[in-house]
């Protein structure tokens, strides 16, 4: 009895450290339909606030990397949940006022590396 009591500890033990650890998730942005195609992107309204956003989660460390490609933007963040990362996301007033569309899925890595910009 006492094993199966110490097993099952170390178990429940190892499930709480587990969810409590983060995760990686990919956030693709494109243009809502607030965006207007005849101004340009410092132009937009939200932008600036968008901008301002994205700097504090990189300084926080929660954003990981970002890029463009075609006409949409990524983020990789870090969040304890799929929930808590799109509870980040969508308080982003370029969200929120549909200058942006978000979409956050988890990332699941199988080749662990670094990206850099090229040089």
């Amino acid at each position: 009895m006492k094993k199966l009591f110490f097993l099952s500890a170390i178990l429940l033990a190892g499930m709480v450290s587990h969810a409590q650890t983060d995760s990686l998730y990919m956030v693709t942005y494109t243009t809502g339909p607030a965006w207007d195609a005849n101004k340009q992107p410092q132009e937009q309204p939200w932008f600036k606030e968008h901008s301002a956003n994205l700097s504090k989660l990189r300084k926080d460390g929660i954003i990981k990397a970002g890029a463009r490609y075609a006409d949409k933007g990524i983020i990789v963040v870090t969040a304890k949940t799929i929930i808590a990362a799109k509870e980040l996301i969508f308080a982003d007033v370029a969200v929120t006022n549909k200058l942006f569309v978000a979409d956050v899925q988890k990332l699941n890595i199988f080749y662990e590396g670094c990206l850099e910009r090229p040089k």
